[in-house]
């Protein structure tokens, strides 16, 4: 009788302790979440994340336009509320061709008629998860120097899939002040490509098809075709990305990475037509992977493959 006590007792305290410990860690869950959504955005955000935090002020959410038609109709008659429309032109305008940088005062006053300061929480999104321009405006605000800003991971047609919230309402824009801090060490020129053509602490990956890799398929109607030499190919959309245009696991894009040399202790330098799905690339490793040196060339082969001098800028096909 008294070992059965004794039994009820011990078991009285376990379930006590395990009570104390559920209600502990439910309380911590529910203080990690305010700590999150009052914080400093990560790189690559979900969509119940934003819809959590639509209604931050200090938020602003981007929506990078679609290569589709009647894609600026369609944002216009459904968006995320508070949402502002970025259109190819005026994004292209700043980032430029790769024969100088990205243009700083351009930069400053996009952003500014963006409603964007230093401050600002920057969310970038567009149809699906999977258009490079996401990636490429992304690597565009970081070059000069924003830090608070972050991927919407599937975009809209994960957004819509879910049910959330959407509106037809023009979102309402206070002019705002940029300063840009331009961040050369995340840029690569062609000359800093070719310096680093046969370095061994180096890789170059190429984010394009393999018919443009191999020069059979001339997408950009360049006058050479082919690869920077010692270039691995890496297509950006089944390398980084699911079907639904959501990113693939940590765990799957190290390996994919790594099984072709593309490893965390060198310096890498993606490129592509124009440096923008090269950005989807240089957002996974330096991002999602943290390799610490990333580099786009945002030339990429519009300028190798034509604007360059054929001899000193060589080419494998």
């Amino acid at each position: 009788m008294l070992l059965l006590h004794k039994k009820v007792k011990n078991l009285r305290k376990t379930i006590i302790t395990l009570v104390s410990a559920l209600f502990l860690l439910i309380c911590l869950s529910a203080g990690y979440q305010n700590a999150y959504a009052g914080a400093d955005v990560p790189s690559l955000v979900e969509t119940e994340w934003l819809a959590e935090n639509l209604q931050k002020e200090e938020l602003r959410i981007i929506y990078i336009a679609a290569m589709s038609p009647g894609d600026k109709q369609n944002f216009d008659a459904k968006h995320i509320p508070g949402a502002l429309y970025l259109d190819i032109g005026s994004f292209m305008n700043v980032l430029g061709n790769g024969s100088a940088p990205p243009d700083k005062a351009k930069f400053e006053a996009l952003m500014g008629r963006l409603g964007i300061s230093n401050d600002t929480n920057v969310v970038v999104l567009s149809k699906g998860g999977g258009n490079p321009f996401i990636a490429s405006a992304l690597w565009l605000m970081e070059y000069f120097g924003h830090e608070k800003i972050c991927y919407l991971n599937g975009g809209m047609a994960k957004w819509n899939k879910e049910g959330r919230q959407t509106t037809g309402a023009p979102a309402k824009i206070n002019p705002a002040v940029f300063k840009a801090s331009p961040n050369p060490s995340i840029l690569a020129t062609a000359d800093y490509v070719l310096k680093n053509l046969r370095n061994p602490k180096v890789v170059i990956v190429d984010a394009r098809g393999k018919g443009e890799y191999d020069g059979t398929q001339n997408v950009g109607q360049n006058k050479r075709t082919g690869h920077i030499p010692g270039a691995i190919n890496l297509n950006f959309y089944p390398t980084n990305l699911n079907n639904d245009g959501t990113f693939k696991s940590v765990k799957e894009l190290k390996a994919v990475y790594e099984a072709k040399g593309v490893t965390k202790d060198k310096e890498i330098i993606s490129y592509c037509q124009g440096g923008v799905r090269a950005a989807n690339t240089y957002f996974v490793l330096k991002h999602l992977l943290g390799y610490p040196e990333v580099r786009n060339y945002v030339g990429s082969w519009g300028e190798w493959g034509n604007r360059l001098d054929p001899a000193r800028y060589p080419l494998e096909k």
